[in-house]
């Protein structure tokens, strides 16, 4: 019973650790992303300290993307659930990035990748066609690696 206790209190820990963090240090983008979910309908549930929704109807204002805002994540309902799965991975891969980066994150992360995925959309066949995937450049390569490091999980 003990050690039940301990986890839970281990996971409380960590999970107001990575509140407190994203709510000063990474600031900035959590305001934005704060400020946003009202305007994304749809599921919502928590993974790993984050706010995940997986939302419908706004293929203008997205492109139909995934993206991640401090502690909030935003998904496409259109996705399979495969791509969900792993897409959140990566995701929470970009809140990592937040608590490193803090108000440095968007400029270096948040700028780049919605550059660097309204250029591969455009693009995705002579990106595929030279071997280059949409994870293979910074900060994307980034978040991949630091989401499975923190969850344990695959993303993509």
């Amino acid at each position: 019973m003990c050690m039940k206790n301990g986890k839970r209190a281990g996971k409380f820990i960590r999970g107001a650790l990575f509140a407190l963090m994203q709510w000063t240090w990474g600031l900035p983008q959590n305001l934005v992303g704060a400020a946003l979910l009202p305007l994304f309908r749809g599921r919502r549930f928590r993974y790993h300290g984050a706010l995940v929704t997986v939302y419908r109807g706004m293929r203008k204002l997205t492109d139909n993307s995934g993206f991640s805002l401090g502690s909030f994540i935003f998904i496409p309902e259109a996705w399979s659930d495969h791509d969900k799965e792993h897409v959140v991975v990566h995701e929470y891969g970009h809140s990592v990035q937040s608590l490193i980066l803090g108000p440095l994150y968007l400029p270096v992360v948040a700028l780049p990748s919605v550059i660097w995925s309204r250029r591969y959309t455009k693009r995705w066949k002579t990106y595929r066609a030279r071997g280059i995937g949409y994870t293979d450049r910074f900060p994307e390569n980034d978040a991949d690696r630091l989401g499975e490091a923190v969850t344990g999980e695959k993303p993509y």
